[in-house]
């Protein structure tokens, strides 16, 4: 185990750095990532408790946009499908539903960019926060993906980068203690690979400061892009790779 904590370590610096930049991705870097080191079993729980406790701390970077009015409907959806895909789907052959939620990443990608372009930015309906909570919901308890449903919906409003990237740790935290809780439960954490989180979380800590400060000075024009680009290129690995 100890030959690989340096790439671990690696593999969470960045991944933390583009989470506390822009709100997300951290789960998804290290999903794609950590299975090369670990078996996936392991790997799934490595991430799931990584993510739990960097996401405690840029919430806390963040404190001053979180708004409990704004991330409570989309929190409680995430609540509610994480139970549902966790025990209803995760045994099911993801491949097309993965695909599917890739295809339409790309779409809603798309969109915001021409919209965005001749027509102004767009935003979703405030009484719809609940469907992409629970759509996230449901996709993070079945595979572990499930956070650009949310992200989408937090970037399409008209909040403050602080504001958003508050919102999406505390509804991230929520699902995460959801779904740490129902895999304890299973006993899918070990005491490696507990110590493996311990000794790489310097380095994502290191990531989530250096994250803040890029965040801190980028335009929000250029997040907003950077953003849905993300969302775009997650789609496509989604429907080739599935």
């Amino acid at each position: 185990m100890e030959s690989i904590l340096p790439f671990l370590a690696a593999i969470l610096f960045a991944a933390a750095f583009l989470q506390s930049a822009t709100g997300f991705g951290m789960a998804l870097v290290c999903t794609a990532l950590v299975p090369m080191l670990l078996p996936v079993k392991d790997a799934i729980a490595f991430v799931s408790i990584a993510c739990f406790i960097a996401t405690i701390f840029i919430m806390f970077a963040n404190r001053a946009g979180l708004s409990f009015r704004h991330a409570g409907p989309l929190a409680l959806g995430m609540c509610l499908g994480i139970p549902f895909g966790y025990y209803g789907l995760r045994n099911i052959d993801g491949t097309l539903v993965v695909r599917i939620l890739g295809v339409t990443l790309m779409l809603i990608a798309l969109a915001d960019f021409l919209q965005s372009r001749y027509r102004g930015s767009w935003k979703l309906p405030e009484k719809s926060a609940g469907l992409f909570g629970l759509v996230g919901g449901v996709i993070t308890g079945a595979f572990n993906v499930g956070g650009p449903p949310v992200v989408i919906y937090a970037y399409s409003r008209s909040w403050s980068k602080t504001e958003t990237v508050a919102i999406l740790q505390s509804v991230f935290l929520t699902g995460s203690i959801t779904r740490n809780a129902l895999m304890w439960q299973a006993g899918e954490y070990t005491r490696e690979l507990l110590l493996l989180v311990l000794f790489s979380l310097p380095a994502a800590l290191l990531g989530i400061f250096l994250g803040k400060m890029t965040l801190d000075r980028l335009p929000q024009l250029w997040l907003r892009r950077a953003v849905f680009a993300l969302i775009f290129v997650i789609g496509l690995k989604y429907v080739l790779t599935a």
